[in-house]
């Protein structure tokens, strides 16, 4: 089987999910927060059990699919310095946008949001300018607006890493993966660190190996039409196990969840019919995935704003599909005004620098 195109229609797929499963668990978290659910009828929708939670899985393949796409690009072509500046202008110029909007939406209309500012040191700045602004709101106070959150820092950091990582793999993949494994299993029982496991780097760079480790063995191994429909089964069984399974499995929470995440990351590459086809379903993927990473900056600041001028309100089902549809049209509109905007910022740059 061929798998040029199929990798990357099944990363496609996985980045949507991925997403789909984050914004899921901030939409229904920050209707819980604000106390929109009627406690005699529940929730909606069940974000996580007793061992999963959608949201550590989808942050868990997304970290898997940046390292597996950077990878697999590094395999067509590789030049550091273009490396660097292609990345982080991809990351960074949508953030600046992002965090210029958010900071004048707030002056007009959530001021309260920025109450904390005078109290911070004016030298901080600095980490929004990396887009770390964020992650290291996990230490101490910063101008974080939220643009990104803990992730986008954790990724940048990732990928200022990744020619390292790249020449370990290039060495021996199978030493960097045993002695990556080997680190991952001591971090999460030796309790090292007062974040949480599944916002930490130090974890999430496991992850992110991970990745760039599957992506160099599954093509070979698809290849094998017994072994694929084996590994399709055993991953099937895996994700519907984890759904239903209720007593807790004594392991750290942010392994099991990486092993759902795993296991959906094998289902759609050894899923026969994830192939490249030219079809409505698919066109619509690729346009949303393309739009991903704009999404991801703006629906957690729509969702916060939405959730402010709706708390305490009682909602029923219907009413809360509907207020979930509406800020997906948002969070989509958003994305794509974020995006012609970076163009016309990458087109006057492109156009000053011939």
């Amino acid at each position: 089987m061929s798998t040029q195109n199929t990798r990357f229609r099944a990363m496609s797929w996985m980045r949507v999910l991925a997403f789909a499963f984050i914004i899921v668990y901030h939409f229904i978290f920050e209707l819980e927060q604000k106390g929109n659910f009627d406690p005699e009828k529940g929730s909606l929708i069940q974000y996580s059990n007793s061992n999963l939670h959608i949201a550590i899985i989808g942050v868990s393949l997304f970290f898997m699919l940046s390292g597996a796409g950077l990878m697999l690009s590094s395999m067509r072509k590789w030049d550091l310095k273009d490396f660097y500046r292609r990345r982080f202008t991809k990351l960074l110029i949508p953030f600046y946008v992002v965090e210029i909007f958010t900071l004048v939406a707030s002056l007009a209309l959530k001021r309260e949001w920025l109450s904390y500012f005078p109290f911070i040191s004016k030298a901080k700045i600095i980490f929004n300018f990396l887009g770390m602004d964020g992650y290291f709101e996990q230490f101490f106070p910063t101008f974080s607006l939220h643009v990104g959150e803990w992730f986008l820092g954790a990724l940048i950091m990732l990928y200022v890493l990744f020619p390292v990582f790249r020449f370990c793999m290039k060495k021996n993949r199978y030493v960097t993966i045993l002695v990556a494994t080997v680190y991952y299993v001591v971090l999460n029982y030796g309790n090292f660190f007062s974040i949480s496991p599944w916002t930490n780097v130090f974890v999430k760079a496991y992850d992110f190996i991970l990745g760039m480790f599957l992506i160099t063995e599954i093509p070979g191994l698809m290849e094998k039409k017994s072994f694929r429909r084996a590994l399709w089964l055993v991953s099937f069984l895996i994700i519907i196990i984890g759904m239903g399974f209720k007593p807790v499995i004594p392991m750290p929470t942010a392994i099991v969840n990486l092993i759902y995440a795993i296991a959906i990351f094998i289902y759609f590459f050894s899923s026969d019919n994830i192939k490249l086809k030219d079809t409505v379903l698919d066109k619509l993927i690729e346009k949303i995935c393309a739009l991903s990473y704009e999404v991801f900056l703006v629906h957690h600041i729509i969702i916060y704003y939405i959730g402010d001028n709706i708390e305490g309100q009682i909602m029923g089902h219907k009413q809360i599909v509907a207020l979930f549809v509406t800020e997906i049209i948002i969070m989509l509109a958003m994305a794509m005004l974020v995006r012609n905007i970076v163009n016309f910022i990458n087109q006057k740059i492109l156009k000053r620098t011939q």
